[in-house]
């Protein structure tokens, strides 16, 4: 049997807003409720894949909001000066 693919999320508190990034994916998305992140989580990375929720696991860390903007910030900056090249 082969092991399941695992995606990082940080997962940082805004706002009253709980906002979920996955990074490998480079999708976001959010919730008001703690209790619905890992199901949001799920459902990102199934939809962005096409895949089934059951094929991969997730791990989640929880970051500050600031930390959060500057991980994300950060990334997109990388984007777009690869963009340029």
């Amino acid at each position: 049997m082969s092991e399941q693919r695992v995606f990082k999320a940080a997962v940082g508190k805004e706002a009253g807003w709980w906002n979920i990034w996955v990074p490998e994916l480079d999708h976001v998305t959010s919730t008001r409720k703690s209790r619905k992140i890992a199901l949001y989580t799920r459902s990102l990375i199934a939809a962005v894949l096409g895949v089934e929720e059951s094929s991969f696991r997730v791990e989640r860390e929880l970051v500050s909001a600031e930390e959060f903007e500057r991980r994300y910030t950060e990334a997109v900056r990388a984007v777009n000066v690869q963009e340029k090249l």
